[in-house]
């Protein structure tokens, strides 16, 4: 069972800017499914079926939205003091989408060590993390369409970067990878581009 308030639940609940894990999940799912955006309603409505379809506890879908940010980098349980978020919707999305896109990519080590990290922050067994990280899985696989994951896959790029990192990180894709590496490369171009003189200066004989 999941105790009625863990440190994990606190933590994330006071990023959003809820000073009560309850009341941050009521409302949040509540922004989530009325948004006129498909993608935010399904994540919403992936949260909703967690929180009802598990019936251990209050917190459940928090700790799917703790176990996507650490997907993603961030951490299960945010440190204390952390800037509140700009755009909590896509970051709830991005967590979700994560999950989607990274946790069959990460190696059994990967894995535990992420499983030890969520169960320790929400005070919740091993298992009960795993059944909720394969839970999502089928339930965003039944509610999303293809636009929708590929949507979802550009939002949790940009949540990746927000923790430094990139969607080849999470995906573990060769391709995305060698997407992250042009990008990068480009990106160091342009800046070397950009310090080079319009015009050479003329050689004196």
């Amino acid at each position: 069972m999941i105790q009625a308030v863990s440190a994990g639940a606190i933590a994330l609940a006071q990023v959003y800017g809820f000073d009560s894990p309850g009341a941050f999940l009521l409302s949040h799912i509540e922004t989530l499914r009325q948004s006129e955006n498909a993608l935010a309603n399904r994540c919403g409505a992936v949260l909703e079926a967690a929180h009802s379809g598990f019936q251990i506890g209050s917190e459940t879908s928090l700790v799917v939205i703790g176990l996507g940010r650490t997907v993603l980098g961030g951490g299960a349980a945010p440190v204390a003091g952390a800037a509140l978020l700009t755009n909590p919707v896509a970051l709830t999305c991005a967590a979700i989408g994560a999950i989607h896109y990274g946790w069959n990519a990460l190696s059994e080590e990967e894995r535990s060590a992420i499983l030890d990290q969520v169960s320790k922050a929400f005070s919740v067994g091993r298992e009960v993390v795993r059944s909720l990280a394969d839970f999502v899985l089928r339930t965003i696989k039944a509610l999303l369409s293809q636009e929708n994951i590929a949507e979802l896959k550009r939002v949790v790029s940009q949540g990746a970067s927000a923790f430094g990192r990139r969607i080849g990180d999470i995906t573990h894709s060769i391709s995305d990878r060698s997407r992250d590496l042009y990008d990068r490369t480009s990106s160091r171009l342009g800046s070397l581009t950009g310090t080079l003189p319009a015009r050479l200066p003329k050689l004196r004989r």
